[in-house]
């Protein structure tokens, strides 16, 4: 992809400004960030600051802090680290670093690398299936996202389609499409289905795609994967009524017709999981819903109508803002440009705490203790660091794959 700047010159000076600020904030989190290897919160994800931030700026001294962190978490991974999601464990590092050699920001043989990772991880992802726990982040979904883009390994391929007969035996299947029961909520014990990017069917429908674009049991993946569009498609709602074309879930004893302006919940990342849908299987039909959800979104800017408090990708006016940038230069629709053009403005607003460095704060109620700093990936400077290159540069931000949106 010929990756496009947005950022117009004045406020493209004041972020890289404000990227030198947050890679000297991240270079100070030393202790902190020996606590935690994994991608999502820990030190994985911060290493993806150095390495893009270094490539923006042409630099050698955070290239290297960048595979100094990485260096660490495979210290940690040799010292006996086994936790084994993508959000947090072994998962996403071994998606790190394909991603990362793919890009060609690092010259590592993950072949020899992470061989010794497929078994283990293959164990836990048919137990996790099996259990019904398919979640994207911290289940089944996310350990198959392994194995696909480990596909130099032996076993991959195989690993993958076991993985999708098992997905086929836990569906549900009807005339309403066919859908994966979830927790909703542990200590109510609700259940339902779940239509979110991060942990829900919309997470089953951009892997599924993924699949069939690479000739993994195509017929079976493309019946789950039509059913799932199908089942999705038919929770549209009344967006005059709710806000949001989509709810968050769909649960009897819990509903949920709102959902936030967010990657992870809500109609942004409904909408690219149904773009990959329709792009990697050549569906018009599913591309052009698509672009109607996301620029319906378009609309929404006020905090009751998005619900956005804060800066991070997961949640925050940064995700926001590099989705529509995502969808800009997938499209040229001018109205995705504008629109994250708006939001990068109000990720820039959002820095208004006076006692951080960067100014920014993970939203929190007074009643948990309130606002409070996070240097990390998925929520923290790290990710809205990333988020900004990524406006400024003509490199592609290969690196949003671990959220699936490419």
């Amino acid at each position: 992809m010929n990756w496009k700047s947005i950022i117009q010159i004045h406020n493209k000076n004041y972020i890289q400004a404000r990227l030198g600020q947050i890679e000297k904030i991240l270079k100070g989190q030393e202790n902190t960030l020996k606590r935690n290897p994994g991608l999502m919160g820990g030190k994985l994800g911060i290493a993806l600051y150095f390495l893009y931030y270094a490539k923006l700026v042409d630099k050698q001294e955070p290239y290297d802090h960048g595979l100094e962190l990485l260096s660490s978490v495979f210290e940690d991974v040799n010292n006996g680290f086994n936790y084994h999601t993508h959000a947090g464990g072994l998962a996403g590092i071994g998606v790190v670093m394909e991603i990362l050699n793919n890009a060609d920001l690092v010259d590592s043989d993950t072949n020899e690398l992470l061989c010794g990772l497929d078994e283990y991880l293959y164990k836990r992802m048919i137990h996790d299936v099996k259990e019904g726990n398919y979640d994207f982040l911290h289940g089944a979904v996310g350990l198959a996202f392994y194995f696909l883009k480990r596909l130099s390994g032996e076993n991959s391929r195989k690993y993958l389609e076991e993985f999708v007969e098992e997905l086929d035996k836990i569906a549900i299947k009807d005339e309403q499409g066919i859908r994966w029961i979830s927790e909703l909520d542990k200590e109510k014990r609700a259940k339902g289905f779940n239509l979110s990017l991060s942990h829900g069917l919309a997470s089953i429908i951009a892997f599924l795609s993924k699949l069939y674009s690479i000739n993994i049991a195509k017929e079976k993946v493309f019946e789950l994967l039509k059913g799932a569009v199908k089942y999705l498609l038919n929770q549209q709602q009344d967006v005059s009524k709710y806000d949001s074309n989509f709810p968050s879930w769909i649960c009897e004893t819990e509903p949920s017709k709102y959902s936030r302006m967010a990657w992870c919940y809500g109609d942004l990342g409904i909408g690219i999981a149904l773009w990959l849908a329709g792009n990697n299987t050549n569906n018009e039909a599913w591309k052009a819903k698509a672009v109607e959800v996301l620029l319906q979104t378009t609309k929404r800017r006020s905090v009751k109508e998005t619900g956005v408090v804060d800066a991070g990708l997961c949640h925050g006016a940064a995700g926001i803002a590099h989705i529509y940038n995502r969808m800009y230069n997938y499209t040229n629709i001018k109205d995705f440009k504008e629109s994250a053009i708006y939001w990068f403005n109000k990720t820039i607003e959002m820095a208004f705490h006076k006692d951080t460095l960067s100014g920014y704060k993970v939203h929190r109620v007074e009643k948990h203790g309130g606002p409070y700093e996070n240097f990390a990936f998925l929520e923290g400077i790290a990710g809205i660091g990333l988020a900004f290159i990524s406006a400024i540069s003509d490199t592609e931000p290969a690196w949003d794959e671990v959220l699936l949106l490419n």
